[in-house]
């Protein structure tokens, strides 16, 4: 491989160098491709002055996907307790205050920390737009605050598989 490295020219090499992961390459032929853009007078911290040394969309986007995936399903457990405990509230006994008051604290805990999750969430799908250089959008944002609130068992599903599709086309 070595040969037929040498015979790409240097923005050749700059692209493997930069998109490795993407082209299935591993880190041997990426050091190979440095080190004969440094015999021809390319060293590495130029590649990383130029931003050509890594792909930092390719690499962030997957984070930030993550992290989303993370944050939305505690959000989407907390929606779910949140949910099942304002229905027992609803049917327990009225002479079980006790349990009536364990629903009510375990629905203001399950509501504040949906909340939190949810905004986090919120959040890391706003980057991730930013850093795929797609704009998301006020409307995006809007969508997701006053939908997702009630709706957020869809919300949840449609912005995660519209995510999904998203990470694919990441370059």
């Amino acid at each position: 491989m070595n040969e037929r490295l040498l015979k790409f020219d240097n923005d050749k090499l700059i692209d493997i160098v930069k998109n490795f992961r993407q082209y299935g390459y591993d880190d041997v032929l990426r050091e190979t491709a440095i080190s004969i853009l440094a015999d021809r007078g390319i060293s590495k911290e130029q590649l990383k002055l130029t931003g050509s040394f890594e792909n930092k969309t390719y690499n962030y986007a997957p984070d930030l996907f993550a992290s989303f995936l993370k944050n939305s399903k505690i959000a989407f457990v907390m929606y779910l307790i949140l949910f099942a405990s304002r229905i027992l509230i609803r049917i327990t006994p009225d002479d079980s205050v006790g349990l009536a008051w364990t629903f009510l604290i375990l629905s203001v805990l399950s509501f504040i920390l949906y909340f939190v999750f949810l905004v986090m969430s919120f959040v890391n799908q706003n980057q991730f737009y930013k850093v795929i250089g797609k704009d998301y959008g006020t409307e995006g944002a809007l969508l997701y605050l006053f939908l997702g609130m009630p709706f957020y068992m869809f919300m949840y599903f449609y912005f995660k598989n519209q995510m999904n599709d998203k990470i694919k086309e990441v370059r």
